[in-house]
Order: C-alpha cells, then sequence, then structure tokens
C-alpha cells in the first residue's frame, strides 16, 4: 500500500529547500551565503587543516558569476555541481577549481563523472530525485517505508527495476508485479480530489479541458503517478525564467528567486529573474535597494 510522507518528512523538504522568502538585506531568497558565513577551519600551527583530497563526485568550488565584469572570446567549461554538470561561460567561473577541474563538453563531463550516483543513476534510466528526503533509494519504483530523522536525496529506477552501487538501475526479478490501486481510492489515500475536473492537476494548475471525466487534483506541488498517487514531481520544483519560485523550489538557466521590497518590506509573487548587473553598490541581484528599511 502506498503511503504518503509524514509531516516531519515534510518539512525537512521545507528546511532543505528553503521558502521563497527575501532575507535582510533584501538579496535573493535563494542565494548563496556569503564567505562570511561559512565557518573557518581550525589552525594548526599557523596552517589550515587539510581536509584530504576531493572525492571526485563532491562538488568542484567552480560557479557562474552572475555579473561577470567581461566574458572572454573561448568556449565554455562544464562543472560538476554535485548532482549534475553545468555550464559556466569563459570567463564567467569564480572558485577555485576554476582552472583545475572542468570538461570542454557536456558529455565529456558526465562522462568523467560516470561513476557518480546522481549521473550513473540518470544514464540507466532513473530520475535523481535531488528534492526527496527519503531513508533510501526507491525499491520497485516506490520509496522506502521507513521514515528518517534526516532524509536525503534518492534514485527512483521506476517500477520493475532498483538501484545498484555498480550497474546503476537494473531489472530486479523480485519484484513482483502488482495491480495498482484504482485511481479513485489512489488519490483519496495520498490527499487527493478525487472530481469530475477532466484531466489530473500539475503542480497545482487545475485542468483546461472541459469534459466531465473524472480525475484526481493534488497539491501545489504534485502530479498524480498511476502506482504512487499524489507525489511531489521534478517539474513542480524545478523553474524557469517568469515562473513561480513560490514555495519549495529552485529557478534554473541562470535565473535568481526574487520579490520586489521596499521600505515596508518584500511583496508579491516570488519569480526566476535574471539577474540585476547595474554596478550599483546599493542594488542586489534583483534589483533591490539595499538602504531601504
Amino acid at each position: 500500500m502506498t503511503t504518503r510522507h509524514t509531516l516531519a518528512r515534510t518539512t525537512s523538504l521545507l528546511l532543505a529547500l528553503g521558502a521563497a522568502a527575501c532575507s535582510a538585506t533584501h538579496t535573493a531568497p535563494n542565494a548563496a551565503l556569503p564567505d562570511a558565513a561559512l565557518p573557518d577551519a581550525a589552525p594548526v600551527d599557523g596552517d589550515v587543516l587539510d581536509a584530504g583530497p576531493r572525492d571526485l563526485c563532491d562538488p568542484e568550488d567552480a560557479r557562474r558569476d552572475p555579473c561577470p565584469v567581461a566574458l572572454c572570446d573561448g568556449p565554455s567549461r562544464w562543472h560538476w555541481d554535485g548532482e549534475a554538470c553545468a555550464e559556466i561561460d569563459c570567463g564567467a567561473c569564480v572558485g577555485a577549481d576554476c582552472a583545475t577541474t572542468g570538461a570542454n563538453s557536456l558529455a565529456a563531463c558526465e562522462a568523467a563523472h560516470a561513476a557518480c550516483k546522481p549521473q550513473r543513476c540518470r544514464a540507466t534510466g532513473g530520475e535523481w530525485a535531488w528534492w526527496a528526503e527519503e531513508c533510501g533509494d526507491y525499491r520497485c519504483g516506490l520509496p522506502p517505508p521507513q521514515v528518517c530523522l534526516v532524509g536525503a536525496p534518492a534514485c527512483n529506477c521506476g517500477s520493475g527495476r532498483n538501484y545498484d552501487a555498480d550497474a546503476g538501475c537494473v531489472a530486479d526479478p523480485m519484484c513482483a508485479v502488482v495491480d495498482p490501486l484504482p485511481p479513485e481510492l489512489l488519490c483519496a489515500r495520498t490527499d487527493g480530489t478525487w472530481a469530475a475536473t477532466c484531466c489530473n492537476s500539475v503542480c497545482g494548475v487545475a485542468c483546461e479541458l472541459d469534459c466531465a471525466a473524472m480525475a484526481c487534483t493534488c497539491g501545489p506541488l504534485e502530479i498524480f503517478d498511476p502506482v504512487r498517487g499524489c507525489v511531489v514531481g521534478r517539474r513542480c520544483v524545478e523553474r524557469t525564467r517568469g515562473e513561480s519560485c513560490e514555495g519549495p523550489a529552485r529557478c534554473g538557466g541562470g535565473t535568481r528567486c526574487c520579490q520586489s521590497c521596499g521600505g515596508a518590506g518584500c511583496f508579491g509573487t516570488p519569480t526566476c529573474t535574471d539577474p540585476v548587473c547595474d554596478a550599483d553598490p546599493d542594488t542586489d541581484l534583483c534589483g533591490n535597494n539595499l538602504r531601504a528599511p
């Protein structure tokens, strides 16, 4: 029987991804912490402790400067961010690994990180659920039933398959072929609403078709899966330019999650927006006045 995440796991998801809201300095809600906020390594005889060599699958210290001073006339480089390869334009890279790591193409970067779990999961037909708070990888297309104090991202290989650390997603004959529950029962048991809405909702958006067919309306971050019912969908948490980034979500394509801020604070729906780069020290990357009370 499919069960929903508990309140604790939902809360953990919200904390991990962060609700969209303006910070005290009116910066973008999902902006990285400044270097001053990071803990310093303990010194030993005047030297910083050596944490040892960085593992191949650890994120590279290379990120795209949203407002580069000047882009060079050269090819982009692809850097591993811990779960995928990200393109960084020539001259826009910031970080200690910019000159020492990276690849000249997406294919070369993915080949270099083929043994990393997120890449191996995707390369063998699975879905890397970076937003998940699971106690382990999905089994036969279903999340593990136990509840963790601290969950983690997981690989979902789909029905009939499981994740193998050496081979990725592989068929497992132990996955029993189970007939799914009737959709109306599955919808209700996963907190959805079964009604004459013509087709299932997607990310909280109601069906636009006009008919009287029965369908399931799920939550704002959910899609209706015929086996698992209402579940968080990738398309609902990965947003693009101009889309709302309210709630647990992240913006892609070099955009940032921004709200407009003024003397009374922040207002309006936060959206994925291109950074504002005007070299004004009193304006943040969302275009907000840092001196506003």
